[in-house]
């Protein structure tokens, strides 16, 4: 079954350089992320669109943290999304309980514009532990899609997904609250829940392709 890659915000498709060697397996980045074709998708709802026109056979989509609301919405629309893995998702970010605290959210979002590159290879430090190096994401667009990700609440269309849904959280996760998997474990009901000792990026401590390619 084909595999759509999608990462989380501030990185890029090379987070997943581990997995490039999968057949069948597509690594998209996001709107103004590394070398995206999808410039013009400044919310959320439009990317999954986007991504959504090129899914015509059966798919996995893996997606990571920002990028796993992208898959979330995506596979509401299309019917072709057989199975979801949920890395780091959160249903509402802008959440103490379901994401990170609203006061932390409101402090990153007004560091970004005074000093975006620290900014953003700090926030990539708290969430895997180190800078991976991929290159910045483009400013604005980025900020704009991290503001849309912020507005987004998918806790009342979670019980929507009929697909087989993986869900997959590090317990030292430090951007989203690991209580978001319990939620959206009991919301969605063919689902599995891993609660893996890692972080927010556990596939880069775990290989998890039993879950993607099973």
């Amino acid at each position: 079954m084909k595999k759509v890659f999608i990462h989380g915000w501030g990185f890029s498709k090379n987070i997943w350089k581990d997995y490039f060697y999968l057949d069948d397996a597509e690594f998209l980045d996001l709107p103004f992320h590394g070398e995206s074709k999808y410039q013009e998708a400044t919310t959320l709802q439009s990317f999954a669109e986007k991504v959504s026109q090129h899914i015509k056979e059966p798919t996995t989509m893996i997606g990571w943290s920002l990028g796993a609301s992208v898959a979330v919405l995506t596979a509401m629309i299309n019917p072709n999304v057989k199975k979801l893995v949920l890395v780091g998702f959160s249903p509402k970010f802008n959440d103490e309980k379901l994401g990170s605290s609203p006061s932390m959210i409101k402090a990153f979002m007004l560091n970004l514009k005074k000093d975006f590159e620290n900014t953003v290879k700090n926030f990539r430090i708290t969430a895997i532990g180190k800078d991976p190096s991929c290159g910045l994401p483009q400013k604005e667009g980025s900020y704009l899609l991290l503001k849309d990700f912020i507005e987004l609440d998918l806790t009342d269309t979670l019980h929507k997904i009929q697909c087989e849904t993986y869900i997959i959280h590090g317990i030292n996760d430090k951007i989203v609250n690991k209580e978001a998997a319990f939620f959206t474990h009991k919301a969605v009901k063919n689902s599995q829940l891993y609660i893996l000792d890692s972080h927010h990026g556990p596939f880069l401590e775990r290989d998890i392709t039993e879950f993607a390619c099973q």
